[in-house]
Parts: C-alpha cells; sequence; structure tokens
C-alpha cells in the first residue's frame, strides 16, 4: 500500500500543480483580456465622443460642447476637454511607433491618438487622448480616464472560480488515482509480498491469482514459474541430501569395519588366553571331580567367559551403526573406550598407549561417533611406527583460534591429542592430509578414508582437527570441540 499512497500522493501534487499553474494562467490570460478590452472600449468611445463634440462646438459653440463632455463625465469614466498648452510639461512620453518616443504634446499635435498609463493616488489608471481642430482657438485634445487595472470583485470572483474548479479536478483525480492505485499497484505488491515471505520461509506451493496483463501481472508469472523451480531444486537437493547422508554413514561404518579388521589379531590373542584358562579348568574338574576343585574351576571358567563376552561386546557396540545423539560427555572416557577397544592391536604391533589428562574437560559429542575419529587417529598414529613406539593420548584445555571457514574466534576448547613417534608427514602433503583416498601409506596400510571420516566427525560437532608434524619427530593430531560447562 505504501507504493500505492507515494504513487496516489505523487498523482495528487503533479494535477495540483498543473492546475494551479493552469489557474494563474487563466488569470492572467482574463486580465489581460480585461484590459485590452477596456482599451478597446475606450478607444471606441472616444472616438465615437469626440465626433459628437467636433459637431456639437462647429455647430453650438465652444461652451455646448464643455457641457456635452461634463454630462459624459462619470466616476468610473473620466472625461475632459484640455487644450495642449494645458498639457505642456505636465504628461509623459509615449511611444510613437518605429520614430521613437515623443512627447504627449507633438505626438498630439501631429493629430495622432495617445494612450498612457499613470499612477494616481487611487492605482494605476489609463489615459487616453483625441486631438480635436475647433473651429477657432487652440488645438485641444478630449482625454478619457478609468482605472487600468481590473475591479479586485472581478479578480476575487475570477480566482475563486479557478479555485473551485481546480479543486473539483483535483478531489475527483485523487479518487480515481486512489482507487486505481491500490487494485492496480496495492493489491498486487500485497500478494508479491506475500508470495516473497512464503518463499523466504521454504513454502513454494500457492501460485499468484494475478489477472494483469502488465509488468506487475509479468512479475507475478516469472515469481510462480521460479517458485516451480525451486520447489522442484528444493525436492532434488533433499534427495541429494538423503543420498549423501546415506552414502555419508555407509562410509563410516565401512571404515568401523576396516578398524575391526585390523583389531581382528589383537582379539584373537585377548581371547585365546582366556579359552586356555577355561580349557585347563575343564581338564582339572575332569581329572578331579571333587566338589572344591569343581566349584573353584566353575567360578574361574564364568569369569573368562564374562571376559570374552566383554571384549566381543566392544566390539560388536563398535561396530553397530547408529545415528548422530549429542549430549554432553566427559572426553576422558571415550578417551578411555578407544584405550580399550585398541589395547589388542597395540599389543600386536608392540604400541604403548600412555593416557595424560591435564583436566577433566566435556563437549557435546556423540559418544559413538567421537570414539570412531579418535580410533582412526589413533590407528593411524600406529601405523607411522612400523616397528613399536610410544603413542601418547593427552586430554586437556588449549586456547586456539579456528580456521578460516569456522565460526568462532579465539578461545579456550577441549582437546584431545594423538602424539606418536613415526617418521612425520612431509610438508607438502600435510595440506591432503584429510582429502578422501590420500594416504602416505604403504599399500596395505590404509585406504586414504581414515583421516577424512575422522574430520567429517569432528566437523559435525561443531570442531576442527589441528595437524602438526615435522619430519623424522612425528605427527601430532588434535581434536579440538567448544567445551560445554558443567
Amino acid at each position: 500500500m505504501r507504493l500505492a499512497l507515494k504513487f496516489t500522493a505523487a498523482l495528487i501534487v503533479g494535477i495540483t500543480l498543473v492546475m494551479v499553474a493552469n489557474t494563474l494562467v487563466r488569470v492572467h490570460r482574463e486580465v489581460a483580456l480585461f484590459e485590452d478590452d477596456q482599451e478597446h472600449d475606450q478607444h471606441v468611445m472616444g472616438r465615437t465622443l469626440r465626433h459628437a463634440v467636433q459637431v456639437v462646438w462647429e455647430t453650438d459653440g465652444e461652451a455646448r460642447a464643455r457641457a456635452l463632455v461634463s454630462m459624459t463625465n462619470t466616476h468610473e469614466l473620466g472625461v475632459r476637454l484640455v487644450t495642449l498648452d494645458e498639457l505642456t510639461g505636465t504628461e509623459g512620453v509615449v511611444q510613437a511607433g518605429a520614430g521613437g518616443p515623443l512627447p504627449l504634446r507633438d505626438l498630439l499635435s501631429a493629430g495622432k491618438e495617445a494612450t498612457l498609463v499613470r499612477h494616481d493616488a487611487g492605482g494605476d489608471r489609463r489615459y487616453s487622448y483625441f486631438p480635436m481642430t475647433p473651429p477657432h482657438g487652440p488645438t485641444a485634445a478630449l482625454e478619457l480616464s478609468e482605472v487600468a487595472s481590473p475591479p479586485k470583485a472581478f479578480i476575487h470572483a475570477s480566482v475563486a472560480e479557478n479555485v473551485l474548479s481546480t479543486s473539483l479536478i483535483v478531489l475527483v483525480c485523487g479518487v480515481i488515482a486512489t482507487t486505481l492505485g491500490f487494485w492496480l499497484i496495492g493489491r498486487p505488491m500485497h500478494l508479491l509480498a506475500a508470495k516473497a515471505r512464503r518463499v523466504g520461509a521454504g513454502d513454494f506451493a500457492g501460485p499468484l491469482a494475478l489477472r494483469q496483463r502488465d509488468e506487475i501481472g509479468a512479475l507475478a508469472a516469472e515469481i510462480d514459474v521460479t517458485s516451480a523451480r525451486l520447489a522442484e531444486a528444493q525436492a532434488r537437493v533433499a534427495a541429494e541430501t538423503e543420498a549423501r547422508i546415506a552414502a555419508l554413514e555407509q562410509l563410516r561404518h565401512a571404515d568401523r569395519l576396516k578398524t575391526i579388521g585390523q583389531l581382528a589379531s589383537g582379539v584373537a590373542h585377548e581371547l585365546g588366553t582366556p579359552l586356555n584358562v577355561i580349557s585347563g579348568r575343564a581338564g582339572m574338574i575332569a581329572a578331579d571331580p571333587t566338589p572344591a576343585t569343581s566349584i573353584e574351576g566353575a567360578r574361574i571358567i564364568v569369569a573368562q567367559t564374562e571376559r570374552m563376552a566383554r571384549i566381543i561386546r566392544k566390539l560388536l557396540d563398535f561396530s553397530r551403526r547408529r545415528g548422530p545423539q549429542l549430549a554432553r560427555h566427559e572426553l576422558e572416557r571415550v578417551v578411555a573406550a578407544a584405550v580399550e577397544i585398541l589395547s589388542p592391536l597395540a599389543k600386536a604391533r608392540r604400541v604403548t598407549l600412555a593416557v595424560n589428562v591435564h583436566d577433566t574437560v566435556a563437549a557435546a559429542v556423540d559418544p559413538d561417533q567421537l570414539l570412531q575419529a579418535l580410533t582412526n587417529l589413533m590407528v593411524n598414529g600406529m601405523q607411522a611406527m612400523p616397528g613399536g613406539g610410544r603413542l601418547a593420548i593427552r586430554v586437556g584445555h588449549r586456547r586456539a583460534r579456528p580456521p578460516a571457514d569456522h565460526p568462532g574466534g579465539e578461545a579456550d576448547y577441549a582437546c584431545m591429542s594423538v602424539v606418536d613417534e613415526g617418521e612425520g608427514i612431509p610438508s607438502e602433503a600435510l595440506p591432503h592430509v584429510f582429502e578422501p583416498f590420500f594416504t602416505t601409506k604403504g599399500v596395505g596400510e590404509g585406504t586414504g578414508l581414515g583421516l577424512s571420516v575422522a574430520w567429517g566427525i569432528v566437523q559435525e560437532h561443531g570442531g576442527w582437527i589441528d595437524v602438526r608434524s615435522e619430519r623424522g619427530h612425528g605427527s601430532e593430531f588434535s581434536i579440538l570441540l567448544p567445551e560445554v560447562a558443567a
């Protein structure tokens, strides 16, 4: 409606200005016509009266001629008979055609009529002079004078008439412009704004019902076409997003299974010890079936079977596919779970796992997904030490500034660091370590997906992975997450 009101106001102002200008022009023209008519009438009357006075003067004498002039004189129209001697030095200079200005006396002596406007105490008056040739005596002239400007009543009436007509025209045009502005501009723009708000909210349904065959109607049609295309694009993006999420989950699940495959040898060793104990105790019970021997052997067998069940359950929990469930968790518990799972693999690779918890920190995480990211970093560190060594896992706070593409500024973050004693990563390879299928390991050691999966998981938790490596001095991978207070 604001645009319609602005359009209506601008139109009314424009019409008002045009009508006011037209009123001024009309009043000025009427005043000019009045003056022209007044001058014409004055000349006609002067010539007629001059002829009559000339005839009376010639037949009845000067006294009768002056009496006729006195009878003609009124308050509105002044008439008098003057001699040229009476005009000497008292009248102004008048224009005498192409010959230039001449004094009034000289002009009348030449037998020419003259008209001039003089300002008196009562205002501007027009004086017209008509030369006469009396039978005897000096040359005379008939003088007619009247107010030069139109009467105020005439001007006021003309102005009032024009103002009234202007007001009526402006009022009618304003009503028409308001109605058309609302119908042709206000209502369509309101519908367009409502459609734009729905589109901004993600609702692309409901076409605009505008039947206008103008630019606004064309805009509404284009918006409907754009909305239909956006709806198609939205559906396509939703389908692609679902497919991407499904593929990402499959990739992460495959990464879990790969890690479980790497743990298989260590798990077999872990299960071998309790199986040997169970076998030995079963043989002892069979050789000495006394109650004391049977009870002690059964107790040991139960403990060893529970130990095997616990190892298998942890592997199954790690390999199970679950959706993300963010909640507040202390990071040292995630580290403890990762160490327990990877201990068999570490023993097999002659790697010592050292956990150092500087501070108790917590973050909003999905513990299973964060566990997968941490195990990927730990397995990557083990593979960097083919001859064995020490793998340190540290938990605490770190003052850091996130990458440029990450929201937030410098602050304290919850940090989990994995430090190995391997050969390190070449400086030219550091920018690519989180790219899918990029690896510096030998054939059979890795697929190049572990670090990429870990990066994706940490990024979904609102954090990032910082890498520090020096050739020949090992590498440090740090997971930094926004800390959650207790």
